[in-house]
């Protein structure tokens, strides 16, 4: 496992769109990449990884509806497609041309979906533990659409909700997350829609960067292999170690592939 030796944790920004306001943190100079958190998640999930990548790259990293500053309000759709269309309003509003996006997790499908939104303005794809073609047994079934209603619902949903931080630090979140926003994640988990995002990347037409962790506990690396198989050609970086998180753990490693995708020489900090 190898990353810097500092963090980095840039302050909130905040900016518009035509549906509201929208946050996000913006740090160095040159060549720009996106980075999209999952669910949930935010700016803080690529502190690692924005040093890793260097000063001499332009990191913008979003804060998804429901976190940070960016109200739900924004974009209240709980669908991929909805928050894949506010992450292609969020880098046109910033007027952010020639972009590598990267996602983590679900954000890997939404940064993934919002690349093909993106079209031109997308020069490279990173795939970060992203969710695959098909649905990961944490999500598969009925268990989470059946939680989403529950949590609805007058008179139970409010013990239902005081069960989810639990729940989420048994799956190995950081407690750092409120109910509300636990809550919005549940109801996006149960709106997933795996084809749809199959479908986007058949129409991926950028290079793209697969990397996962083998021993992931939420992502199979079976299902990595899937994704790694089916999106366009670009560096495949499995890791024996990491889980979910590899974008903490071998921060150093996506680094150095992700600035040889912007044509950049090798900095290893």
């Amino acid at each position: 496992m190898a990353r810097p030796e500092t963090p980095s944790d840039p302050p909130i920004q905040v900016a518009t769109m035509a549906s509201g306001r929208f946050s996000y943190t913006d740090e160095g100079d040159g060549p720009v990449v996106v980075a999209v958190p999952g669910y949930p998640g935010g700016p803080r999930d690529f502190r690692w990884l924005a040093p890793a990548l260097g000063a001499d790259v332009r990191v913008v990293r979003l804060a998804m509806p429901g976190f940070e500053q960016t109200p739900l309000t924004t974009e209240p759709g709980t669908g991929l497609l909805e928050r894949a269309r506010f992450i292609a309003r969020a880098v046109e509003a910033l007027d952010l041309p020639d972009v590598l996006m990267v996602g983590h997790s679900m954000g890997g499908g939404l940064a993934g979906m919002a690349t093909v939104e993106l079209g031109t303005r997308v020069r490279g794809l990173g795939l970060i533990c992203s969710i695959g073609p098909i649905a990961h047994p944490s999500v598969r079934g009925p268990g989470v659409q059946r939680v989403s209603r529950m949590i609805r619902r007058p008179v139970i949903g409010w013990p239902v909700r005081k069960m989810l931080p639990g729940g989420f630090r048994r799956m190995g979140f950081p407690p750092r997350w409120n109910l509300a926003q636990l809550t919005h994640t549940i109801h996006c988990a149960a709106a997933l829609h795996f084809p749809d995002w199959a479908a986007h990347i058949d129409q991926l037409h950028c290079p793209t960067l697969v990397s996962w962790g083998e021993d992931d506990p939420l992502v199979p690396a079976s299902i990595s292999r899937m994704l790694a198989e089916r999106a366009p050609d670009g560096p495949r970086l499995p890791f024996d170690d990491g889980g979910h998180s590899i974008q903490k753990h071998h921060s150093v490693e996506l680094g150095f592939s992700l600035r040889q995708m912007l044509d950049l020489p090798g900095q290893l900090p």
